[in-house]
C-alpha cells in the first residue's frame, strides 16, 4: 500500500516511487536545507524538493 506525504517527512530507509520509475527508491539520507530537503537514495541519485511537495511512499508497516 502507497501513501502520500511532504518531502520534509521522509526519513531513512522510506521506499519512494518516483514518477519516472514504477518501482520504489530507497531512501539512504534526508538533509534538511533552508526551503528544500536533499534525498540521496540507495541507488546513488540525489534529488532537491522543495519541502511541503508531495511525494508517494510505499506504507512504512
Amino acid at each position: 500500500m502507497a501513501s502520500i506525504i511532504t518531502a520534509d517527512n521522509l526519513v531513512r530507509d522510506d521506499r519512494v516511487i518516483r514518477e519516472d520509475d514504477p518501482f520504489p527508491y530507497l531512501v539512504d539520507r534526508v538533509e534538511e536545507q533552508a526551503e528544500a530537503v536533499v534525498v540521496s537514495y540507495s541507488s546513488g541519485d540525489k534529488v532537491t524538493y522543495p519541502k511541503l511537495q508531495p511525494v508517494i511512499v510505499v506504507s512504512r508497516d
